[in-house]
This record gives structure tokens, C-alpha cells and sequence, in this order.
């Protein structure tokens, strides 16, 4: 299920997946219209990779999907310009990067490395990809300290035609916010000293992510479309705790739509990968084998209590009708961090009770009972009925 050298590398497992699937995605929709796409990873190390072929690094992960994008675009008639820019202050990482950028089977990308520090390179950074590209920022540290400042990556977040993926050391952020020692920085990285005393754990963390989301957003403001956030939970392989948040931001309702719907396939995914880690742990602890691999059964870790979805629906639905979209699914996700198969299912429940209807569907669905994506994306009438 997981490969052999991501063995007690779990969580860079699931960053890697999530990072591959959502890339190829991506590169896709946008080869459909973007003449030029550029993608800037803004660490890329390699940091602990002793292959030469480091096929198990972001590098080779996005080079890879570039070709493979390439080619699928131009059996489309799409011509498509792909640009990669890899950063890595590291001397000695950085020597073996930009031999690994000389491969001839990148030929096709162009690609550069550039030796520094991030915080001091984000201005070249943006020179390098111009204001005319679309551009993803893979942003994915090994700290923090001037990294996910919103100071930091303002001069990224105000770029047009932009999507970012930003790593965002949550456990590391979890245990230095209440410490005098780390106010200062608390306010930079969150504009404000978070007050979280009183609070849960599951309050604190849901807090200390909107507080964060919220400041990226509002740093990313300077152009018409409103810019929206999403989410991925990197929990720790056999604790039920969050190593790391991957932070999505991007200024696309059609972005938050396909990034949930990748997040969703690598949130079972993890769940596995989990589930074997804890089994693992116990046959070691206990010196028994058990006789049921715990991997290949379906865990209710992280499920959502379907009696909240119905809730939120009937919130936000009316007894007259109206109209539910691509808009207004990115609304619902991104206030939410639930999944679409969530809505569905819940929406599936509500239909069944007589509590809510959908004007344009004349027979009852049993897959996917709204279609946000009907109408050129305006979706379908959606009404409460009176009971």
C-alpha cells in the first residue's frame, strides 16, 4: 500500500500524494487555456533522498507530472509552456539538485535552480515567473521562522494567476503560541496573539487554522475574485493528533472543487496507511501477530456525523427556491472543510425525509443528487419543503 521507501516517512508519503494528485489535475485544467505554467518550489532540497534518481522527492514528483502533462496536452493540440523553478539554500542539496535538473529527461522543462534563502530570494522569485504566467508555490519548509509569516509571502500572495500550497507546522505552532517567548512571532505569523485558553483541543486547532486561512486571504485581496482556502490534515502515522496542515489558497471555486475532491481520495488513504502503522505498533508491543489486516478494512476514524451536514443544508436552504453552484459549493466547503460526498449524502437523506427537493431533477438520483456543476456551473434550484 505504501512504498518501501516511505517506510516510517509516512506523513511525506501523504504530502507526496496529495501534491501529485492535485499537480496533475491542475496542469491539466489550466493547460486547457494557459499558454505558460510555472511552478516555483520555494524548498526544495533534496534533504534526505540517497538515490540518484530521487524519485521519491517534490523535485521529481512535479518534473515527472510536467512531462507526463506536456504530452497529454499536445495529443489535445495544446501547446503548453512548463517552467520550473527550484530553490534550496543547502549547499550541499543544492549541488545535488541541479544535477538532477541535468537529466535529459526533463529536456522538455525548463528548469532553473537558484542557490539562497527564500526570504531573502522572494522577489526573484516572483521576477522569474512574470505577471503574465499562472504559477504554483509549493511552499514546504523543514521550520518555519520567516517562511509562513504573512509578511513573509505577501509578495507571493499578491501575485495574479496564482494557486499555493503551504506547508503549515501546526504541532510545532500548537505548542509555542501560549509561550511569552514566541509572541512576537505568534503576531507575525497570525497578526495577532492567539487567545486560546478555555478551548478544547479540537477548538484550538479548528481556531488557530481559520485564524491563519483568514490571514492569508485577507494579505491576497488586491484583485477582483475573492480569494478562498482549503485544507488537508497530515496527522501523525499512529497518533490521533495533527503533525501538519497543508494550507491550499487560490482565487477559483473550480480550484476549491478539484482540490477537495483529491483530498477526499487521499483522506482514505491516510486512513489506511494509519490503520496498518497502529496495527504494526501493536504487534509489536504485544509480540502477536493479529489475524486481520487492519489496512484493508474501512475505519470510522475522521468520519462526519451526517446529523451536522443535514443541519448546515437546511441553514442554508430556503422554502423558496435557489439556485446551488459551483459558487456556492466552494462557500459550503471552504466553511466547512467537509467533503462534497458529505453534502451529497446528506442532501440524499433530507430528500428521502421530504424536507428539502431539487426543482430541476424530475426523478430521484442515487449518486451525486445535486450537480453543482449543471447550467455552466450556475447548478441546479435547491428549496426547503414545509412539512
Amino acid at each position: 500500500m505504501i512504498p518501501e521507501h516511505y517506510k516510517n516517512r509516512e506523513q511525506t508519503f501523504i504530502k507526496h500524494t496529495i501534491l501529485r494528485r492535485y499537480l496533475e489535475r491542475l496542469f491539466m485544467i489550466k493547460g486547457q487555456f494557459e499558454p505558460v505554467i510555472c511552478y516555483i518550489d520555494c524548498f526544495a532540497g533534496p534533504w534526505q533522498e540517497d538515490s540518484s534518481q530521487m524519485h521519491d522527492t517534490s523535485i521529481a514528483i512535479s518534473l515527472k507530472i510536467m512531462n507526463d502533462c506536456q504530452v497529454a496536452l499536445a495529443e489535445k493540440r495544446k501547446k503548453v509552456k512548463f517552467a520550473a523553478l527550484y530553490i534550496e539554500k543547502d549547499r550541499r542539496a543544492y549541488d545535488k539538485l541541479v544535477d538532477f535538473l541535468q537529466l535529459d529527461e526533463w529536456a522538455k522543462i525548463e528548469t532553473k535552480p537558484l542557490h539562497g534563502d527564500f526570504f531573502t530570494l522572494r522577489n526573484a522569485i516572483c521576477d522569474w515567473c512574470n505577471n503574465n504566467s499562472f504559477a504554483f508555490f509549493f511552499v514546504d519548509p523543514t521550520g518555519w521562522k520567516d517562511v509562513v509569516e504573512i509578511e513573509t509571502l505577501r509578495p507571493l500572495l499578491q501575485r495574479k494567476k496564482s494557486e499555493y500550497l503551504i506547508n503549515f507546522m501546526f504541532d510545532f505552532i500548537l505548542r509555542t503560541h501560549t509561550q511569552e517567548a514566541f509572541e512576537t512571532h505568534m503576531r507575525e505569523i497570525f497578526g495577532i496573539v492567539p487567545n486560546t485558553a478555555n478551548m478544547t483541543s479540537n477548538e484550538r486547532e479548528e481556531y488557530l487554522i481559520r485564524l491563519y486561512r483568514n490571514s492569508l486571504k485577507k494579505a491576497s485581496t488586491q484583485y477582483d475574485k475573492e480569494p478562498r482556502t482549503a485544507r488537508v490534515r497530515v496527522l501523525y502515522p499512529s497518533q490521533d493528533r495533527t503533525f501538519f496542515d497543508l494550507i491550499y489558497l487560490t482565487r477559483h471555486p473550480m480550484g476549491i472543487r478539484a482540490f477537495m475532491e483529491e483530498s477526499e481520495k487521499v483522506d482514505i488513504i491516510q486512513r489506511m496507511v494509519r490503520a496498518k502503522k497502529k496495527q504494526e505498533k501493536r504487534i509489536e508491543k504485544t509480540r502477536q501477530l493479529e489475524m486481520f489486516d487492519d489496512s484493508d478494512s474501512s475505519s470510522n476514524e475522521g468520519n462526519i456525523d451526517l446529523s451536522e451536514v443535514k443541519e448546515y443544508w437546511l441553514s442554508k436552504l430556503a422554502y423558496t427556491s435557489k439556485r446551488f453552484g459551483l459558487d456556492e459549493l466552494a462557500d459550503m466547503l471552504e466553511e466547512t472543510d467537509w467533503f462534497i460526498s458529505h453534502f451529497q449524502a446528506a442532501f440524499k437523506e433530507l430528500q428521502k425525509e421530504g424536507k428539502v427537493r431539487n426543482i430541476d431533477s424530475a426523478r430521484f438520483r442515487p449518486k451525486n443528487v445535486v450537480h453543482f456543476h449543471a447550467n455552466k456551473h450556475t447548478g441546479e434550484l435547491l428549496k426547503k419543503e414545509r412539512l
